[in-house]
């Protein structure tokens, strides 16, 4: 974890839970007692807290919380404008995701327009779903025999979900059958990524608190550069994709055991859309 992630992290739990210790800081972020100390001798210096014995409290009229305590996240597309990308590959790839359900399971979607299209196709049957999405939770709110669990945190309006310290501790206390998720980019060098750390560390925790995880991925993500490492793809368990046109990657995903079930249209589905774009079809209309 960079300085600058680990200072917006320590920032954001001590606005929600008022205080925290040194050995927790250490914890958390993985470092060494006196990196977290220092981190909070820094923090003091720019007025988001006051350091006591043994930790620090938030300082909560400071002007530095106004400037750098971030309200919603920045870096990545919106909600809208991904749910609008590809949605024939999104909907081919949720249906065949669908094969992978059974009745009583435990299920937790990420706040991606994938897991979107895919609660959108679940059935009506027995299911825990656990999501931070907003779509998601009204998406499956009609259906009587789901039960949905919000995990909560700080709001984005640009993303339309929940992230944050309180959405990833409520996750440790579940024992999820399946996780589907997506991400930004996924490369066989940079592994599997998110355009800002918030996702990316919630995703994270996704991962640790699920005992089967499935990755939604389109075509699009393949080789496509993204800011925030989730995870290396030896970490998952099963790939659904539209087409991997990378054959030594489809070769390192092998080697990792990586399940990889592509969901191409069928030769008959391109024929009927390329007819239908035609120049018959341009003179019917």
């Amino acid at each position: 974890m960079l300085p600058v992630e680990r200072h917006r992290y320590i920032t954001e739990i001590l606005s929600q839970r008022g205080r925290i210790l040194v050995q927790e800081v250490a914890q958390l972020c993985r470092i060494s007692l006196e990196t977290a100390r220092r981190d909070l001798a820094l923090l003091e210096k720019r007025g988001v807290l006051l350091r006591s014995h043994g930790g620090a409290v938030f300082m909560e009229h400071s002007s530095a919380e106004k400037t750098y305590v971030p309200s919603q996240i920045e870096q990545g597309e919106s909600f809208r404008d991904r749910s609008n990308q590809s949605p024939d590959s999104k909907t081919r790839i949720a249906k065949r995701a669908l094969q992978l359900i059974n009745p009583g399971d435990c299920l937790l979607l990420d706040s991606s327009s994938s897991s979107w299209f895919l609660a959108r196709q679940l059935p009506d049957i027995q299911l825990v779903v656990l999501t931070n999405s907003v779509h998601i939770i009204q998406t499956l709110a009609v259906k009587a025999n789901v039960r949905v669990i919000g995990l909560g945190g700080e709001y984005s309006a640009k993303y339309e979900d929940f992230v944050g310290v309180l959405a990833e501790q409520m996750l440790k206390e579940f024992v999820i059958n399946k996780l589907f998720f997506s991400c930004h980019g996924i490369s066989h060098e940079g592994g599997i990524r998110e355009s800002n750390e918030h996702h990316a560390r919630l995703k994270q925790q996704m991962l640790l608190s699920s005992e089967h995880k499935i990755l939604l991925a389109d075509s699009s993500k393949f080789g496509r550069r993204s800011f925030a490492r989730i995870c290396h793809y030896r970490e998952i368990d099963t790939l659904i994709t539209d087409h991997l046109e990378d054959e030594e990657f489809r070769q390192e995903l092998a080697w990792s055991n990586v399940n990889v079930i592509e969901v191409s249209p069928s030769p008959l589905q391109k024929k009927t859309k390329n007819s239908r774009n035609g120049p018959l079809a341009a003179a019917n209309n």
